[in-house]
Order: structure tokens, then sequence, then C-alpha cells
């Protein structure tokens, strides 16, 4: 077993040993590229705990995506595997603070094999900002991401609504063939609608403006093949039960293979996900 492997093993149960009434998500993912000269297709599969005690809210999740893809250029298919971990402390109902820490196992990709992500995040009512380092062994990126969000509630129907800029920074780009096709700095805006009523859930949401090796989801999700990703739309249905809740999502986003300069890579990811609270 890998290292990281045993390490993020001891960490899971080491947050769960505290656990009183801990949250189980699993997630089941269907990759589809089109137009991509390295990827065809390919399956994620998730699992991830939370706890909320008190003041504190610990997160732990792992992720494994197998992909198949074209041989030649590439010699076998690309295996992923990516450990998080986000610690959220609640000051009061107007503030709090969250530090998150993301790893990478991928088997083609050096320049990205082992990367670090380091997280932090501050919130103050209806804003939040964070502030993400990603450390790779020939470039860094650091990724600075303001966000607003609005909510508002007719008797029992509840909307929430989330304005979110992202700017990324590469440095060190041109010390390798991986990431010098890329430009220095990158801004892209998201906007994020969320409805819920009577346990019935529905998202909507899209990330306008180019973004590469981004960090997405709460430093749930890390970006860090050299693709460049322009557009991307999202929508999401969900219940929520007793004993958890079940949802069911979609995202289309439209790409460029950077260190190729191949254009027009579409993906297609749709997501199942079921939570299960002990």
């Amino acid at each position: 077993m890998h290292k990281k492997t045993i390490l993020w093993s001891t960490l899971l149960l080491s947050t769960l040993s505290d656990a009183t009434t801990p949250t189980l998500q699993v997630s089941y993912e269907i990759l589809d590229f089109d137009h991509s000269r390295k990827k065809d297709n390919g399956v994620r599969e998730g699992v991830g705990f939370q706890l909320k005690q008190e003041q504190n809210f610990y997160q732990v999740a792992y992720e494994h995506t197998h992909t198949d893809t074209f041989q030649p250029p590439l010699d076998r298919d690309l295996k992923v595997d990516k450990y998080y971990v986000n610690y959220t402390r609640e000051f009061d109902s107007d503030q709090s603070l969250s530090l998150s820490y993301a790893t990478i196992d991928d088997n083609l990709m050096e320049q990205t094999d082992g990367g670090d992500i380091y997280g932090l995040g501050y919130r103050y009512k209806a804003f939040a900002f964070k502030q993400y380092f990603s450390d790779y062994k020939h470039f860094d990126v650091y990724q600075s991401e303001a966000g607003y969000t609005i909510k508002k509630q007719y008797q029992e129907f509840k909307t929430s609504l989330t304005l979110v800029e992202k700017y990324i920074h590469l440095e060190d780009k041109e010390s390798n063939n991986f990431s010098k096709n890329a430009k220095t700095d990158y801004f892209t805006t998201g906007i994020k609608l969320h409805a819920h009523h009577q346990g019935y859930q529905l998202g909507v949401g899209t990330f306008l403006g180019k973004r590469i090796f981004a960090v997405m989801n709460n430093g749930f999700k890390v970006q860090h093949h050299a693709m460049e990703f322009d557009k991307t739309y999202m929508c999401g249905i969900g219940k929520v039960f007793k004993w958890g809740g079940v949802h069911l999502k979609y995202v289309y986003q439209e790409a460029t293979e950077v260190p190729i300069h191949n254009e027009g890579v579409t993906v297609q990811n749709l997501i199942m996900q079921v939570g299960y609270k002990f």
C-alpha cells in the first residue's frame, strides 16, 4: 500500500474515532471526453466523511479516477488518487475560519504527481474569501477567490444565489513543457443558484472565463492536468431524507489541452451522490 494511502487511512480512522454522529457520502461519476487527443472516457469513485461538533466542522474525502486513454500517444490508462481534508471553526453565526489540504497521486503526469494544495478561508456574514497555494514539482499556482451569497426565504421555499470571482496566477510556468503554453494569469466568474423546498433541492450554475490548475468546490476538487477550461455549466437535483439524501448532477465543460494546443475539447460529467447519517 502506498505511504500516502496509509497516512490518510489513519487520518480517516482517527477522525471517526471522535465522531458521534458522522455523515458518510459515496459518489459515482461517469466522465466522457470529446475531441481530446489523450482521454476517451472514465469513471470516478469517491467517499467522504463529515462531522459537526459544536463550533467545529471536520471533513475528509478520498476519490479514485480511472480514465481510458488513447495509446498512443499515451502508453497506459490514467489512474489518479486524491485525498482531501478540511477543518472549519465557527466563531459565531457571522464568522468562520477554514483550513484545507489536498494531495495527488497520478500515474502519468509526473509534473503534478505528489502535488500538495493548501487552502485558507475566512467568512464574514455573506462574504467569503479563500486563498489556495498549489505546490507542484516544477511550478506553483496561487489562487485567490472571493464570493458573496444572497439568501432569501419565501415561506417554506428557500433560495441562495452565490457570486464567485477567481484569480489564478502561475509561478515558474516556463520551467517545463507541461505548463509553459499556459497564460500567467487567469480570471473566471461563477454564478450558482440553489433552491430548497420540503426536502427537494435544485441547483444550477456556470463558470465563465478561462481557468487552469484551478481549485474548485471549496477545496474538494483540484484540476491538476494542463487543461484550460473555458465555459462550464452545471445542474443538479436532489432529495433530503431523515437518514441522508440522494443527488444527481450534470456538468458540461469546454477546454483546451494546452501542451499540444488542442482546442474544442468537451468534458461531460454525470454524478450520483448518496449521503447517510449515522
